[in-house]
Parts: C-alpha cells; sequence; structure tokens
C-alpha cells in the first residue's frame, strides 16, 4: 500500500530535568547488581533520550560529513567557477568556506526542518543530498550571486525613476505586512518605527542607487528618488562636486526635493527594514522572526537553545549581511527559505522529494526536474507559466544546475540501484484531484473533497482554537506536532484505504445498516464525526502538545512512577482483546521490554508538574517510588499507583497518539494491520520497520519520519471502537444521525462517546467527569467553528492557570 507522508520534519523531544533526592537503600553497596532500577531513574530517562538523540544525530552527522568530505577538495573550483559575478571575477560576498560553515547549522534544523543531505542506507544516499545542495546553488547564482548581492536591491523603477520608499517594498508588496500565518503570528517580528538601518550591499553599475534604508518619520518626513542620471563627479564645477553617497560611486544623487511614492504608495520608510537579505533574500516579519525565535537572541532568552544568541534578528536584520562574526549568516538565510517552501513543496501531483529521487535515480539528465524547481523559486508554481507568468532566466537556471553537477562531479561513475520513492503526502492545496488515490469510484472522490475541501476552509480557525496548546509562558502555540496538514493527509488516508476493511466515516450514501436519502453524501454527518474525533483528541493529547501518554493520576499528591502500568486503577496490560477472532493479535507481554516515553505532558494545565518524570517501563522486580510534583524531587519507594503496582515491569503499553491509544489489544491489532506484523505476513503495511509490540515506543519518537502516525493510530482506534460501536441501546452512526438531524443540542451524545473511549469493557477506572465536560466543551466550539451550529460559551476557562512561583519560561516546543 502506497502511505502517503507530509514532507516537514520534526526536531527531537527536548529532555527536561528535575532534582533526584535519593534514600540511604539505594545508595547501598549490598544491593548493587540487584537493583539496577535503584539508580536515579532521572539517569534511565535521560539516557535513553540520550541514546535516541544520539542515533538521529549520528545518522544526519554521517551524511553531512560524506557530503562535506566530496565537497572540499572541490572548494578552490567551486569558488572560482560558480561563485563568479556577472563580470567574472570571483563573488566577494559569497564563498564556499561560509557555505560549509552553514551546513551544519541547517543539518542541526530550524524550526522543525533539515537541510536534505541523502539517505541512510541506501547505496551512495548522500548523492541526493547534493544534488538537492546543487538545486539551491543554482538558484543562489542567479537570484544574488552573479550580482554579488547580499541585500537587496533597489530595482523597481517607477515612472522611470527609482523610488527610495521601495525600502517598504518593491512591485507593490508591503515587507512589513509579511506576518506569519495563524497560530505562528507569536514568532513574527513587530514593526519598530524608530529603527534606523541601511543597507550594507547595493547594486554597483554606472549611477546605481544605493543601498535601501529605514528611518523615522522624524528624520525623513518623506523620501523622493535616488536620481541615476545626474553627473555628480564633476570638479570643474562651481562649487567642485565628487560623487560621495557609497564608495565607487559614479554617478546619481539623492533627491528629496518631493515625495515619491514606490510601486505600493509608500512615501516614506518608517518601519521598512524587512527587505531581502541573504543568498535569497529572506524577507518579512515572519521570517525574520522565525530565525530569531529559533536561532537568535529570542531563542536564548526564552530559554530555547539559539546558535546565534547575540544576535536580535528582528532588531539587526542586517546582522544577516554586515556580521564579520558569523559570515556564514547570508547562507543560512537562503537554507531557511529552502527548507520551508522548496523542499516542503507538493503541489498538483509534484512532491520535491519524489522528484528529486527520481532525477537521481534516472542518471540526472533530465531538465525538467530544475525547471520546475526554478518555477517554485521564481513564480511559485512547479509548472510554469502560472498567475505571475513565464520563469526569469530559465535558461539561465538550468545552466548553472549543470555546471554545479559538473563540478560536484555528478553523476558518478558508480552504479546505482534505484532507490525506493519517497512517497507523496496530499498536497496542502487539497484540491482532490491532484490525489494520488485509485479508487475507482468517482463519488467517493467527490464526497472526500467535498468534506476536505470544508474543512480546509476552516484551517485557520481551526489552527488556532484547536491545533494548539497553552505554553507555560500562557501564550497559546500552534502545536508542531499535530498539524493540519498531517491531520488532513490521515482522514483521508483513513477515508479512501480505511483500517482493517472499515473506513472513517464522513456522511457517504450507505454505511452499515443506515441508508441516507441522498445520493451524495450530507457533510453534516462527516463534519459531526471528526468534530467529536478532535474534541476528544483535544482532551487526551493537543492541549498539552503531548504524543505520549503522561503522569495525571496523584496520590497524595504523589505521582507513582507505575503509572506507566496503568492510571486511575487501571493496568494497562489487561487491556486485552474479548473478540475471540482478535485474541492471536494481542501484543505479548515480555518481561524484558525496556521503553522511555518521548513526551512528558510539560504542558498539562498545572504548570507545577511541568518537570514530572516521563513514564517508562523495564525489566526486573525493583520497587519504583514516586515523583513529589509540589518539591520537585523523585521519592524512593516503594510507592504504589491505585492499581497496586510497585514497578514498572512490562508497562509498556501506556497511550500515545491524538486519542493516546494504549493496551496491549489495540497496539497489537495496529501491529496486525499497519505495522511490522502486517509486513512479516507479506500484507500491506504503512508502517514496515514498526513494531508496536516490540517497541511501541517508535510510535512518537519516530514522528519525524512519520508525521500522520499520531493521527493515524487514533483514526484506527476510532473505526475500531467508536463508528462500529452498538450495545443495543448506543448504535454510534444512528445517534450521530439523530444527534446531527435533532438540532444538534442533546449532547449526551458527546459524553458517551467520551466514555467509550476511556472506558473499555476491560477498565477498571472511570473518565472523571471534568474530562468528559471539557470534551463536551471542546465539542461545541468545533460545531461552531465548522459553521455546524452557534457559538456556544468561551473556552478561556479550560486555560486558565493557577501562578505559581516556580512556573517554568522555558521555550514552546516539545519536540
Amino acid at each position: 500500500m502506497q502511505r502517503l507522508r507530509l514532507g516537514p520534519l520534526l526536531p527531537l523531544a527536548i529532555l527536561l530535568s528535575y532534582p533526584i533526592v535519593l534514600n540511604s537503600q539505594s545508595l547501598d553497596p549490598s544491593n548493587k547488581g540487584n537493583n539496577p532500577r535503584q539508580q536515579p531513574v532521572q539517569h534511565h530517562q535521560e539516557q535513553h533520550q540520550y541514546q535516541q538523540q544520539q542515533q538521529e544525530r549520528q545518522i544526519n552527522d554521517d551524511l553531512l560529513a560524506r557530503v562535506e568530505s566530496h565537497l572540499r577538495p572541490l572548494l578552490s573550483q567551486i569558488d572560482s567557477e560558480l561563485f563568479v559575478t556577472q563580470l567574472g571575477g570571483a563573488s566577494e560576498i559569497y564563498n564556499s568556506g561560509d557555505l560549509l560553515a552553514a551546513l551544519p547549522v541547517v543539518n542541526d534544523g530550524i524550526a522543525g526542518s533539515r537541510f536534505y543531505l541523502g539517505e541512510e542506507g541506501v547505496d551512495l544516499g548522500w548523492e541526493y543530498g547534493l544534488v538537492n545542495l546543487a538545486a539551491f546553488l543554482a538558484q543562489c547564482m542567479k537570484e544574488t550571486i552573479q550580482y554579488d548581492a547580499c541585500d537587496e536591491n533597489n530595482w523597481d523603477v517607477v515612472n522611470n525613476v527609482y523610488p527610495l520608499a521601495n525600502a517598504c517594498g518593491q512591485l507593490g508588496q508591503s515587507y512589513q505586512d509579511y506576518a506569519c500565518p495563524p497560530g505562528e503570528e507569536h514568532m513574527q517580528c513587530n514593526v519598530d518605527p524608530g529603527m534606523r538601518i541601511e543597507a550594507t550591499t547595493h547594486a554597483k553599475w554606472y549611477g546605481a542607487p544605493p543601498g535601501l534604508f529605514c528611518a523615522p518619520r522624524a528624520d525623513y518626513p518623506w523620501v523622493g528618488i535616488w536620481d541615476y542620471n545626474y553627473w555628480c563627479n564633476n570638479p570643474w564645477g562651481n562649487p567642485p562636486e565628487v560623487c560621495s553617497d557609497y564608495d565607487g560611486q559614479k554617478a546619481g544623487r539623492f533627491d528629496n526635493s518631493v515625495s515619491v511614492a514606490s510601486r505600493g504608495g509608500r512615501t516614506d520608510v518608517e518601519g521598512c527594514c524587512w527587505w531581502g537579505r541573504g543568498v535569497i533574500q529572506t524577507t518579512g516579519l515572519c521570517n525574520f522572526g522565525k530565525l530569531n525565535y529559533y536561532l537568535g537572541a529570542r531563542a536564548a532568552a526564552e530559554g530555547r537553545d539559539a546558535k546565534y544568541p547575540n544576535i536580535d534578528f528582528c532588531k539587526t536584520p542586517d546582522k544577516i549581511c554586515s556580521s564579520d562574526e558569523h559570515t556564514e549568516l547570508k547562507w543560512i538565510a537562503g537554507f531557511f527559505y529552502w527548507m520551508k517552501d522548496v523542499q516542503n513543496y507538493n503541489d498538483d501531483g509534484w512532491y520535491y522529494e519524489t522528484e528529486l529521487h527520481k532525477f537521481v535515480n534516472s542518471g540526472m539528465k533530465d531538465d525538467s526536474f530544475i525547471d520546475a524547481i526554478s518555477g517554485i523559486v521564481n513564480r511559485g508554481c512547479h509548472n510554469p507559466p502560472c498567475a505571475t507568468g513565464e520563469v526569469d532566466g530559465l535558461l539561465d537556471r538550468r545552466a548553472n544546475f549543470h555546471k554545479v553537477l559538473a563540478v560536484f562531479k555528478l553523476p558518478s561513475s558508480s552504479a546505482r540501484p534505484p532507490s525506493t520513492l519517497p512517497p507523496v503526502p496530499v498536497p496542502s492545496s487539497m484540491s482532490l484531484p491532484s490525489l494520488p488515490f485509485n479508487t475507482g469510484d468517482p463519488a467517493l472522490l467527490s464526497d472526500l473533497n467535498g468534506f476536505l475541501q470544508s474543512l480546509n476552509s476552516h484551517r485557520s480557525t481551526l489552527e488556532k482554537n484547536i491545533l494548539s496548546y497553552q505554553s507555560l509562558e500562557g501564550a497559546m502555540v500552534l502545536s508542531d506536532i499535530y498539524t493540519f496538514d498531517s491531520l488532513i493527509e490521515s482522514v483521508a488516508h483513513a477515508h479512501v484505504y480505511g483500517h482493517a476493511g472499515n473506513k472513517f466515516y464522513i456522511g457517504p450514501a450507505k454505511i452499515s445498516n443506515i441508508e441516507d436519502d441522498q445520493s451524495t453524501a450530507d457533510l453534516r454527518y462527516g463534519l459531526v464525526n471528526i468534530a467529536a474525533f478532535l474534541a476528544l483528541s483535544q482532551t487526551e493529547s493537543i492541549s498539552n502538545n503531548a504524543c505520549d501518554e503522561y503522569h495525571m493520576d496523584s496520590i497524595d499528591g504523589k505521582f507513582p512512577i507505575s503509572n506507566s502500568c496503568g492510571q486511575f486503577g487501571n493496568n494497562y496490560q489487561d487491556y486485552t482483546c474479548s473478540d475471540m477472532a482478535e485474541k492471536a493479535m494481542e501484543c505479548p507481554v515480555s518481561p524484558d521490554m525496556d521503553v522511555t516515553a518521548v513526551s512528558s505532558g510539560r504542558y498539562a494545565s498545572n504548570p507545577n508538574y511541568g518537570h514530572r518524570p516521563n513514564f517508562y517501563c523495564g525489566p526486573g522486580e525493583w520497587f519504583t517510588g514516586a515523583y513529589h510534583p509540589d518539591l520537585m524531587f523523585l521519592q524512593e519507594g516503594p510507592f504504589a499507583n491505585r492499581a497496586g503496582r510497585t514497578n514498572v515491569k512490562s508497562c509498556c503499553f501506556w497511550g500515545r497518539g491524538a486519542l493516546m491509544t494504549k493496551g496491549v489489544c489495540m497496539l497489537g491489532k495496529l501491529n496486525h494491520h499497519l505495522g511490522a506484523g502486517a509486513a512479516r505476513d507479506g500484507r500491506a503495511s504503512i508502517f514496515p520497520d514498526i513494531d508496536f509490540c516490540a517497541n511501541p515506543g517508535d510510535i512518537c519518537s519516530k514522528i519525524r519520519k512519520y508525521p500522520t502516525i499520531i493521527w493515524d493510530i487514533a483514526f484506527f482506534e476510532w473505526i475500531e471502537r467508536i463508528q462500529t460501536y452498538d450495545d443495543g441501546d448506543f448504535n454510534y452512526i444512528k445517534r450521530l444521525h439523530e444527534f446531527a438531524d435533532g438540532g444538534m443540542s442533546d449532547f449526551t451524545f458527546i459524553i458517551k462517546v467520551s466514555k467509550i473511549l476511556k472506558e473499555p469493557a476491560n477498565a477498571r477506572g472511570t473518565i472523571s467527569f471534568s474530562d468528559q465536560k471539557r470534551s463536551q466543551l471542546y465539542f461545541e466550539h468545533l460545531l461552531e467553528y465548522l459553521q455546524l451550529k452557534d457559538a456556544p460559551p468561551s473556552l478561556d476557562s479550560l486555560f486558565r492557570r493557577n501562578s505559581s512561583p516556580r512556573q517554568q519560561t522555558t521555550g514552546h516546543s516539545l519536540w
């Protein structure tokens, strides 16, 4: 089965540290060798996290090392043949040394994406990374290197003059209005009207305008033009004149005698400091803000790792071009654009990573690959002419690409067996005819198209209000794991292909014994279904940005470490299959399993609990203790959870994913239908390298590889346990229809669904009343967001936090 996936990769989990208090027994030499779990729990968890991080870093570093070792002998040739200006000389701004200095930074990643450097475990897999770099450089050579420019030049001629207000935006644009989309506003820079910045570089032709500049209206109430025809070098004049506005000037002058508007209508330069900079002209409040948020001074101030802690890209965006200490920044700004807009490009069946593999596997001969990239970079589409026109300099870009490949000595003479092509994800545009589905049923695609388009029309509202969580600082932050794109991809797959023979219900003409009068889907039913799914997902996971289940059940104010075995009186090992035909699918309970959770519920409602330890399981009969959230230390045990467990032997089946799917039955069924179990039996498998039984931890630790997995397993459980639920009194699909047709006011429907999800037949505990009410309120709001019902009461009460002197000020991202 082809598995659709999204391009963006997500960074690893950030491990939170917390103080440990040891008792005398844990230091007793007589216990040494008999009780390895008496080592501090923090050490155990950090060791697992460290190993996971080191393994992934090693893969990326190995690819980086291969790419670097290939490039180092070629650096002189790169500088003399590739990084040259229109006049034929070597660039004074761009050089291979700075390029190599930038590669480790973008290999570590920015905003959850890494510069693609190839494939692990594939013959010459690093050459895919070299071709990616070659395509990037081909565009850079056309966009900036040939002009030897780092800052955007003043180039937009309006009525035969160069307005100085072009700093605010050229071709009618307004760079300070390039804000971040909903959910990311917290990252963007603020416009400071008092900023004063002059560009570091500018064009150098005869009479060329000087560098762009910004300044407050107090300095320049209005601005005029650069008069490029003025002869400033006139030593015989009275008085004599010399060209002094910039070094190397041969003609031209500032003329501010009258105000002259840019094409966008600006006649001043206040707050206009956001012009393009770097090798592919990073522009606007959002892009500079994200650089600052992930790499710069803001990251450092908010406790995140910062590569450039002393550079505030919002206050001094000019550092990209002017920094003498970090001359690689001009490259990093371009890589940031490439990773975000080119590597992730996916439209009308054209997905960048797949097309790159096709190009390499076919011998690197076809021009269609580089022509498509040129269209993306220059016109915003892979198949120009787009609405914006033909590609500027298409033949130049194509020639640059082949020149870079030749200098890189590609393709190599070594034979290359074709690699497995990366699967094409659902395009973000959601244009259904381009989806790579072949159902043989046009009506099915038509219904799905309407359903997905309806969701897509509410994207910003859903992201802002549902696919977000409250940070420890109190700000609402867009989730970096529960994303809209991965949700759409997963729900499309769940409806078209289904799971275990059943499909996600969007309101088709027939389902089970329910027959609708319509010949096509009534989207109300499907939208109510997805609203119920998302309401419970918000309650279970999204509101805390958690993939793994985390400590919620406290006893005497402490969290038993053995909560990983089950919370609120449950034992997840006992969540077995009730259907005898499914018994063989159950995960075997192995005493040797050793798994540590990736996430800990850091953003759960009480900020005092921010340092609660991650769940883990491991072999041995030794006891486990408890975590004291108020004092923030680990208390040695034995300390029993609510079900009486005082160890974590075989306790590896806690909840994971959007609905916190848990237990040996559901994880076993996942393995049988979607995972390694299916692959071993020769059946179609979405995740052939994930054994949900032997290592369920891969669900959360491999989100970078499988961004949809946290939705996929949730849809699997929803289809298996909710959509098919019928106990004689409550038939889910029938009640869903009754709810939708009855005015959508009887919320016993969502309360019952909450209980079904949280209380499987063999559960001992019960769902809390507060969880039921939260789910109901989320559900009511989702009905409003999807325009199915009027607005319910505010959600504000769900996000109120108690103030605490220990409230953390760390960064927002759990991953």
